[in-house]
């Protein structure tokens, strides 16, 4: 990016221009707004230089090149002097969470970009809302207490500068006997929303919220909201949630680093007109949280099922997308179809809502892993952020590409922020030690991984990554005993079997692990195989044209370890190899071996 801190990537300024001109402190300002896009499109194409008064009085506020006087006319002076207010207090409140900071210095007219520490060097407000109690002894109630919680997060999560633990985590404690003190801790947060529904006078509806301090267990703030059993529907759902987070948004703020006044209404709920697609939403989203490969096939067809009885449903939309990925990402199965669906099914969702961060995200970590284009992928990644700030798969999604593209700082950062957000998420805790295995920090790798396998000793993911640590280390024994573990617990992956050859290739054993090879490749039994997996194999075996032709077979069928080459250690051999580097470059990728930060 000409002209601009070259730290600073495109992607994250574009995004940052979008929130700026989305806040309270620039909507209503367009000439202010206008001359800020001039002076970063101008540092941007390296003409920085230029900005002057007498340039920005012409081509911004449309003065007479011939007539203009500048001791006369005070307008750009008054102008950028207001502009320059006008940033300060937005990154003061609105903008104060914001990653990089656009700073225009007094007597200049050429804005600098700045990175700025994490919350803008504050912490951020925090809150867990607990699963509301059903007290009324009428189990058709359940899932009217879920839906409450479920709104108030929604909403929540979509207000910047507020950290919103995310419903995996915080439904953990449904029903738990546990100190408040003691739920706050585990889940990194300040405050605890907790709340039931419970029979009230004359067999009415009582809904009672109550906003806890974890410190200390003190009830900072409550509500009661009181209905007939009658309207415990969708509607009145929707309006209890929207009074709870009224509530609770100014508070949260006050006396916080953002001091700014809450967003006007409530943010519109997003579920269904239809109960029938709802039901059959949360159907789908609930096989998504089990992470199994039956559980991500059942959700397709289900969540197929609420697209078709309510087609304008986004989210339902974006959930199809995340299952068809995720069932990509387990590799028992070929990308490209699966990938068609869910560009579908994303496109939908975000012409139905084209602010939902999900499918921002999730479009984005496509356009990463599968379409190799970082630069728009970047975009969408931020953007999911900017649309949904407390959401774990936005952060953790753009923590990936980060780590994909050798930002190594960077994507430890994220990674920590979106585990704040969902700190009981086993694949993401995963997801986050594979940075430390990426980045050659193999002690600390084995220590994250080890730890995730103690905490779920059946994590298919952690297991295979541990036993590849001890195989990049050199260390054949303790790689074999890993794989052999993991072929023994899921004998229907591949990864155990090929992790085995590549044992056996580094033992000595060539026979051996060209026998495992050709059984992988000769079972018409098995319903897919990665191409990139074969590559490995070859690549262990000193079979180099083997290995790049399989390589760039797994590029062309969109197998989603192919983005991981340039980090992979398994190709080291061939990265003195021009055919290597090419084939990277003529699929999107770029050579980052001797990288350490993008």
């Amino acid at each position: 990016m000409p002209g601009a801190e070259p730290d600073i990537p495109s992607a994250l300024l574009a995004v940052e221009l979008e929130r700026l001109a989305a806040s309270d402190a620039f909507r209503r300002s367009p000439r202010q707004l206008s001359l800020l896009l001039y002076l970063v499109e101008q540092v941007r194409e390296g003409h920085g230089d230029r900005l002057k008064e007498s340039v920005l009085a012409v081509e911004v506020l449309g003065r007479d090149a011939s007539r203009f006087d500048s001791e006369q006319d005070t307008a750009v002076r008054v102008t950028v002097r207001r502009l320059r207010q006008r940033l300060a207090r937005y990154y003061a409140g609105e903008g104060a969470w914001a990653a990089i900071e656009i700073v225009l210095p007094v007597g200049s007219y050429r804005p600098r970009f700045l990175r700025r520490q994490q919350n803008g060097g504050a912490k951020l407000p925090s809150i867990a809302v607990l699963p509301f109690l059903n007290f009324t002894g009428n189990a058709a109630l359940d899932a009217f207490c879920d839906g409450v919680s479920d709104e108030i997060i929604d909403a929540l999560a979509r207000l910047p500068g507020v950290k919103v633990v995310a419903r995996t985590s915080a439904f953990r404690f449904r029903g738990a006997v546990a100190d408040v003190r003691t739920i706050g801790q585990a889940l990194g947060v300040a405050t605890l929303l907790e709340g039931s529904v419970q029979i009230g006078p004359g067999g009415s509806l009582k809904i009672v919220a109550q906003w806890v301090r974890a410190t200390d267990g003190y009830h900072a703030w409550s509500r009661i909201t009181a209905a007939s059993v009658g309207e415990a529907d969708e509607v009145f759902q929707e309006r209890v949630a929207g009074e709870i987070v009224a509530g609770l948004q100014r508070r949260l703020l006050q006396g916080g680093p953002l001091h700014v006044a809450p967003a006007a209404g409530f943010p519109a709920a997003r579920r269904s007109s239809s109960g029938a697609a709802q039901d059959l939403y949360n159907a789908g989203r609930y096989l998504l949280r089990l992470e199994t490969i039956d559980g991500y096939r059942r959700a397709i067809d289900i969540l197929r099922q609420a697209t078709a009885a309510d087609p304008d449903f986004a989210l339902a939309h974006c959930a199809l997308g995340r299952a068809l990925v995720n069932l990509v990402g387990m590799t028992v199965a070929p990308a490209n179809g699966l990938l068609t669906g869910a560009r579908l099914a994303l496109s939908r969702a975000l012409a139905i809502d084209p602010e939902l961060g999900e499918a921002h995200a999730l479009s984005g970590f496509i356009g990463c892993a599968f379409d190799r284009a970082w630069a728009a992928a970047e975009l969408a990644l931020l953007r999911g952020i900017r649309c949904s700030p407390s959401l774990p798969y936005a952060h953790g999604a753009y923590a990936w590409g980060l780590m994909m593209n050798a930002r190594f700082s960077e994507a430890d950062s994220e990674f920590r922020f979106a585990r704040e957000l969902d700190p009981l998420d086993i694949k993401l805790r995963t997801h986050h030690a594979l940075v430390a295995l990426y980045a050659g920090d193999d002690e600390r790798a084995i220590t994250e991984f080890a730890a995730v396998l103690q905490v779920e000793p059946g994590q298919a993911i952690a297991r295979a990554l541990l036993a590849t640590v001890h195989l990049w280390g050199g260390d054949a024994d303790r790689a074999e005993r890993a794989f052999e573990e993991l072929l023994a617990m899921y004998p229907n992956l591949t990864i155990g079997e090929v992790g085995l050859a590549q044992v056996d290739a580094m033992k000595g054993r060539t026979d051996a692990a060209r026998a495992r090879l050709a059984r992988l490749t000769g079972d018409r039994r098995r319903v897919h195989l990665p191409p990139y997996q074969v590559a490995m194999i070859h690549a262990g075996l000193g079979d180099t044209a083997k290995a790049l032709s399989w390589l760039n077979r797994a590029a062309t069928q969109r197998d989603m370890n192919f983005v991981c080459a340039p980090l992979d250690r398994t190709f080291a051999p061939l990265r003195k190899d021009l055919q290597f580097t090419r084939l990277l470059e003529r699929h999107g990728l770029r050579p980052l071996w001797a990288t350490s930060s993008a």
